[in-house]
């Protein structure tokens, strides 16, 4: 039997454990008197204001006074996740209240455009929003204008203030002139460009000037990025035309930083991760904001040197984490006053002073930044934020995204996906599905080969320039069906030994990616996974074809998936067939 217990909207069953036959009827006895005092209690317990009964003190979702907490959804951008955490945490503590009833804030960390997306499609409905920058409120405010007559965001006011910088290893920035020189966008480009590296420098032992930053269709600070090159090679810092980007001489300049990218990536966090784990000889510079440096230099104390902001001399963006209130009609009277009552703490004094705590800048007036926001974790508290580039047009943001699409390092992709019997059903569906939409998004002069495995290896087809073979790829694809064993090792051994052949005959520079999708463990390998590791590059080698691998399911090998994944430089993913085509779409971002 079970006794039912309230909680919240839903019930709480405690279950007595059975005993031997000889004691049922005293248990049956026992049982029955319990439930006929919670059925005494449940009809005699006062009621809450929503026709609830009395919850039991700690259930979330209430008050002990018996009023429904009033729930705002903050839909934040993850570059500021730890001080919002800690703030809302705090912000708890403090016993909001909304005309009686307690106020409770859930977070999600999203990034800006993919939430953009969520909220135009239905999936996302938050209370407040608060985007990287200002930017992503004038695209939301114009979408939802044309939509529903109204603005998103009738007013938005700012949360933290983080600049964009040129985060380089210490010697490296020392090599060019730092401190003592202040460096920018042109520095970067004179050593890109250079055939001779580092070596111009005095530094032979440094290689090529490696550079990182996000994919700019995923990334604010990515794309902010790009913005600012143009900037610099026009000589500009407010009123950005599209006659601008037309320039040769900026076109130049943009492509000789493009291509000395050694990846891409969905968000920057990542690739600081990277750079703090695999050092110089991994990559030389990328661009994030502030908050990123100093996570840098606390978080990663076994890196080799410090890792220093360069803040561009030709100018750079400041973002200030704008966050307003959602005009839509799911946002309710009290849900709104309780979301300005949770803005009106985040601009206030303490959580402002916190704000440095996590590599941030204060918005508010007349608060000291306190450490690690100081020059000993990488960053100059006495920046002044001039000279600051101006947001530009969306005309201007688009022409200057097709600009870097058409600059960027190329890439070379081998797709190889797993075909086994335990593929059956939904799950080579949905594989099938989400591969013909990663091809068909490819940049035009991407290079394009795949392969499908169970016992045998078979290649799709001969491959080629992704713009021309795409979509016969993509059909190959939906003829695809399940059977056999699972020859993992020697599938990702043939696709490594395509990418090296393809290397050794292509003089421009290029991306290399594999992306592995599979279900199972190795059943049908000539190769061992010893053998497989062998073949993988140095972990610490910026140049390599980067593995990225899909563990599909939960009979996945994932240990070894995650393994190449990690010894190649690339990413593992795990999921299923409701979120496989979303995880392709991740690592498209990655190239």
């Amino acid at each position: 039997m079970a006794a039912v217990l309230p909680e919240g909207n839903g019930l709480r069953r405690f279950y007595l454990r059975r005993e031997p036959m000889r004691k049922t009827s005293n248990l049956v006895v026992v049982a029955f008197i319990v439930l006929c005092g919670l059925l005494a209690f449940l009809r005699l317990a006062p009621r809450g204001t929503q026709g609830g009964a009395l919850p039991l003190p700690g259930m979330p979702g209430r008050s002990a006074a018996g009023g429904n907490a009033i729930e705002v959804l903050f839909s934040s951008s993850d570059g500021k996740k730890e001080w919002v955490d800690a703030v809302t945490e705090r912000f708890h503590r403090s016993n909001p209240q909304v005309n009686g009833h307690p106020v409770h804030v859930t977070v999600n960390h999203m990034r800006s455009g993919e939430s953009r997306q969520k909220i135009l499609d239905g999936k996302e409905k938050p209370t407040i929003w608060g985007p990287a920058g200002p930017s992503w409120v004038t695209l939301i405010n114009r979408d939802w204008q044309l939509r529903e007559k109204q603005p998103f965001l009738e007013a938005v006011r700012p949360t933290v203030r983080t600049g964009l910088v040129i985060a380089m290893w210490e010697p490296m920035a020392q090599a060019l002139g730092w401190p003592g020189k202040k460096l920018g966008w042109s520095d970067v480009v004179r050593v890109a460009q250079n055939p001779k590296g580092w070596s111009a420098y005095g530094h032979p032992e440094w290689g090529q000037f490696r550079f990182g930053h996000a994919h700019p269709d995923y990334s604010n600070s990515a794309m902010l990025s790009v913005i600012a090159e143009i900037y610099a090679g026009v000589g500009k810092t407010r009123g950005l035309t599209v006659a601008d980007l037309r320039s040769p001489k900026v076109v130049a300049a943009v492509r000789a930083t493009e291509q000395a990218i050694v990846h891409y990536g969905e968000s920057s966090s990542w690739l600081v991760e990277k750079l703090c784990a695999n050092g110089p000889s991994y990559l030389s510079a990328l661009t994030v904001y502030e908050s990123s440096v100093v996570k840098a230099n606390t978080q990663y104390p076994d890196k080799p040197f410090r890792i220093v902001s360069i803040y561009p001399r030709e100018g750079t963006f400041w973002e200030d984490h704008p966050a307003g209130i959602v005009t839509a009609s799911w946002v309710t009277a009290d849900q709104r006053a309780a979301a300005k009552q949770y803005l009106d703490y985040l601009n206030a004094a303490e959580p402002q002073q916190q704000a440095s705590e996590f590599g941030f800048r204060p918005t508010q007036a007349g608060i000291t930044l306190q450490a690690p926001f100081d020059q000993e974790h990488g960053v100059d508290p006495a920046q002044s934020g001039r000279p600051e580039l101006e947001y530009v047009s969306q005309e201007v943001f688009n022409r200057a995204n097709e600009l870097w699409h058409q600059v960027k390092k190329k890439a070379s992709v081998f797709l190889v996906l797993d075909t086994s019997r335990s593929m059956q059903g939904a799950p080579i569906e949905a594989a099938k599905a989400g591969a013909a939409n990663f091809v068909k998004h490819l940049e035009r002069d991407d290079d394009i080969r795949a392969w499908t495995f169970n016992s045998a290896i078979t290649e799709l087809g001969s491959g080629g320039r992704a713009g021309a073979v795409a979509e016969e790829m993509s059909g190959r694809f939906g003829g695809l069906f399940a059977s056999g064993g699972t020859a993992l090792y020697d599938a990702v051994a043939r696709a490594l030994q395509a990418a090296e052949q393809q290397r050794r005959r292509t003089t421009t520079p290029r991306l290399y990616a594999i992306v592995v999708l599979s279900d199972g463990v190795d059943t049908n390998s000539h190769n061992t996974k010893s053998d497989l590791l062998s073949l993988l590059p140095n972990s610490e080698a910026a140049e390599g074809t980067r593995i990225f691998t899909i563990a599909y399911g939960k009979e996945a090998d994932k240990a070894t998936l995650q393994r190449i994944a990690e010894e190649s430089n690339g990413r593992m993913f795990a999921g299923g067939t409701d979120d496989v085509e979303k995880i392709y779409t991740s690592i498209a971002a990655y190239f």
